[in-house]
């Protein structure tokens, strides 16, 4: 089903009347709440910071989880109809956790940072109940329209910003100052906020991943059945090796460091493994993919082995700096791999294939 005109003006109009009523309840509550008391902008627990980024969250979630139902049952990817029940809720709700987490912590990020600019500020009901109410509307509407319409690039930029508003808020609120002396999963090693959060976003990024593997194996099967090739079997591979990783990445989040250290290492290097492995077989087996994926994807390969080297055995820096470096090839390539294999998928057969004259793709 492709987005018409029409469609884009009723969504944008259903967005915008989510939008406003968001507002007003969102003020009204902040202002109930705040009755007769002035708060913060951020910083303490009773803070308009606060309040608005957990009201955003909830208002986030529930606007992406109603327009992404409500626009799969008007016949919007139609093709998820093939999917097990359970594997489609699942998909939703973590796609819905994903964007409230989201919300949550770039509102809390932005009020942290106003609060550094406005020392010793505190506001009343009204202007908090206005805070509240345009960071809730303004959450509500981006996150409705990015339900009623999830591609596979928005999917990896979810995931992205999941993993690194995660992260950041982490890093900014741990009470452990020299955790990047031993390794990124320190952080998830505290039994405090800035711990949770850590593993919180390894686990949302990692189920958001698995939902991102039923798009990747779409485009595939798209792509290979244009050129003639046999779709079935090397879609199944792609999608589960995709989803490994994203499985391999849940399991990390689930399992911090010092709960079982043989789980969490296992499943770190288990994610770069099978990384290596999707992309040695897409390199193999998809007929016609562009040169610059497949050079892409070995630089980033290059990259990580030498991300390694310069940690062990060369010593150029600790663990944390090679994870930092290895995470941000990984994301890159994820980006880039999606949006170019929805261009693989809606590219046009090759002329050979079109006239019969064979079944293998030239670049």
């Amino acid at each position: 089903m492709h987005t018409t005109f029409r469609d884009r003006v009723r969504m944008e109009s259903v967005a915008t009347r989510w939008a406003v009523s968001a507002f007003v309840i969102a003020a009204v509550l902040t202002f109930a709440v705040m009755w007769g008391d002035h708060w913060p902008l951020a910083v303490e627990t009773r803070s308009v910071g606060n309040l608005g980024a957990w009201t955003a969250s909830a208002f986030a979630g529930v606007a992406f989880a109603t327009s992404f139902i409500i626009e799969a049952r008007r016949g919007y990817d139609s093709w998820r109809q093939r999917m097990p029940l359970i594997k489609r809720i699942a998909d939703v709700g973590a796609m819905t956790a994903a964007m409230a987490m989201l919300s949550y912590l770039a509102v809390l990020a932005v009020a942290n940072l106003f609060q550094l600019g406005f020392r010793g500020m505190y506001i009343d009901p009204i202007g908090g109940g206005a805070l509240v109410g345009a960071a809730t509307a303004a959450f509500t509407y981006a996150a409705f329209l990015s339900g009623s319409r999830v591609t596979a690039d928005g999917l990896a930029m979810l995931a992205a910003l999941v993993l690194f508003t995660g992260t950041m808020a982490s890093m900014l609120s741990t009470p452990d100052a020299s955790w990047w002396q031993l390794h990124f999963s320190q952080l998830g090693n505290i039994s405090q906020s800035s711990g949770y959060k850590f593993n919180l976003a390894l686990i949302l990024t990692g189920l958001v991943v698995t939902v991102l593997a039923n798009y990747v194996g779409r485009d595939v099967e798209l792509g290979l059945t244009a050129r003639g090739s046999e779709s079935a079997s090397l879609t199944r591979l792609f999608s589960w090796l995709f989803a490994g990783i994203g499985l391999c990445l849940t399991i990390a989040g689930l399992v911090p460091d010092a709960v079982s250290f043989p789980i969490h290492v296992g499943a770190a290097s288990g994610m770069v493994v099978l990384f290596a492995v999707f992309v040695f077989c897409a390199l193999r087996f998809l007929p016609g993919l562009p040169k610059e994926v497949s050079g892409f994807s070995l630089l980033v390969i290059i990259g990580i082995v030498v991300a390694i080297a310069l940690w062990i055995p060369i010593g150029y820096y600790n663990l944390t700096g090679m994870e930092f470096i290895a995470a941000g090839l990984l994301f890159a390539w994820l980006l880039y791999f999606v949006r170019a294999i929805d261009v693989y998928a809606k590219a046009d057969a090759p002329v050979a294939i079109r006239s019969g004259a064979g079944s293998t793709a030239e670049g």
